[in-house]
């Protein structure tokens, strides 16, 4: 028997597989918090870049890196609330609770230091609040519309949370037996939610809104294909259960079986390849997307170099027809121009940001949902000293923006003032 090879749903604790990836719930926990002390500062960054572009050369280059790193804080939160729902370490209720509460503590961090701290310190220098209060929201929606300052994480781990509980959890009353087809179809809220931040975040790249600025630690932060990979993974997760009823396995072996380590293995692997997909289809979606942003300014400029001819004009090459008509270093002036707009436009909608979790693979495969650890005091212990952490890295990063750049950020608000008293 010990060379027959075990089928998937026969794994127990008896003819389990040895390996176990080293990496636990907790590990990715710490690394996330790291990723978001890196995102603290790549927001400041930007909000010091947006109120004077004339920073010095460092902030330009640390930016892209604190963003990259700072951009796989969410998965890796993700993935380690995954762990803690399919092993049970806590339940859904306390993670509602706890991403809930995290959530309003961020909403309510957010307007303590715009409206009292800054929005007072603002006030008090241009001894006009109402000039202060435009001139931060001016600069709130500037930073936002490329997505930059939406950063409220705790806002999808608890709407994660909830189509997790949706679709998995067993009510005791209420929505049971029939009714409990309509307690699934609650998952539809969390996933309207984030279609409808999606979409904000969408027209407010075009300028279409101009949304309070309250709404933005409100929005979900999550690329549009890190969603959709959230989704895969959590269906996948419903769908194997139903597959395990249907080789006459009941629920109860069903709890058993998902906490072998062949099965943290498997999903492993499967969320590696859905990792792979969804960023091949991430970096297609995002080239399709600048190109169709792009290709209205170069049938324009075309047009204007040389009347397109009708049969040019119903192949689908026209542009590349007609761009013949302008010179290599015109037609290369024309892209450049707009290349960089395009590129934050798309930015901006969320597309293109979801392949850096490439490199997250390895500690996919290196990670397991069923390794735990005795002292439970450290899941309390790693949030403090997050939190700790992010607050020590934004005032340190704004009280050495603020000396370096007092200058400039007095010219800039006598400035502003100015152009609102006029």
């Amino acid at each position: 028997m010990s060379g027959k090879r075990i089928k998937a749903y026969d794994r127990n604790q008896w003819n389990d597989m040895k390996y176990r990836g080293p990496l636990s719930y907790r590990h990715l926990l710490i690394f996330g918090w790291l990723c978001i002390s890196f995102r603290v500062l790549a927001v400041i960054f930007q909000l010091g870049i947006n109120m004077d572009p004339h920073q010095p050369a460092f902030v330009y280059a640390i930016l892209p890196a604190a963003e990259a790193v700072g951009s796989l804080a969410l998965p890796l939160f993700l993935l380690a609330n995954f762990a803690i729902i399919l092993d049970r370490k806590y339940t859904y209720k306390q993670q509602l609770i706890k991403f809930g509460g995290l959530s309003l503590l961020v909403i309510f961090l957010f307007v303590l230091i715009k409206e009292h701290y800054i929005g007072e310190l603002l006030g008090t220098l241009l001894e006009d609040r109402a000039a202060a209060d435009r001139i931060l929201d001016d600069l709130l929606l500037s930073a936002s519309m490329d997505g930059s300052m939406i950063f409220n994480l705790f806002i999808d781990m608890f709407m994660c949370t909830l189509l997790m509980c949706f679709l998995n959890y067993e009510p005791k009353r209420i929505f049971t037996g029939k009714k409990l087809t309509i307690f699934r179809l609650f998952s539809l809220l969390p996933v309207l939610y984030e279609a409808g931040s999606l979409a904000v975040r969408i027209c407010m790249a075009f300028g279409v809104i101009r949304p309070a600025s309250i709404i933005l630690p409100c929005l979900t932060t999550k690329p549009f294909m890190s969603f959709i990979l959230f989704v895969i993974l959590a269906m996948h997760i419903k769908f194997m259960e139903r597959r395990f009823k249907k080789h006459g396995k009941t629920r109860e072996e069903y709890k058993a079986y998902i906490q072998t380590r062949a099965h943290s293995f498997g999903f492993s692997v499967y969320t590696s390849i859905m990792i792979l997909i969804t960023s091949a289809v991430d970096t297609i979606l995002y080239l399709v997307s600048t190109v169709a942003i792009i290709a209205p300014d170069l049938v324009s400029a075309t047009n204007s170099a040389a009347p397109m001819t009708e049969a040019a004009a119903s192949s689908g090459a026209a542009v590349m027809t007609e761009a013949a008509g302008l010179s290599d270093a015109a037609l290369e002036q024309v892209v450049n121009a707009n290349l960089d707009r395009a590129m934050r436009t798309v930015d901006a909608w969320g597309i293109g940001k979801h392949t850096i979790m490439i490199v997250l693979i390895p500690v996919v495969l290196l990670f397991s949902y069923t390794r735990t650890h005795k002292n439970q005091n450290a899941d309390i212990a790693i949030p403090v000293g997050g939190v700790i952490l992010a607050v020590f890295v934004a005032v340190e990063t704004i009280h050495q923006g603020i000396i370096m750049n007092l200058p400039f950020i007095m010219k800039n608000l006598q400035q502003m003032a100015s152009s609102f008293a006029a």
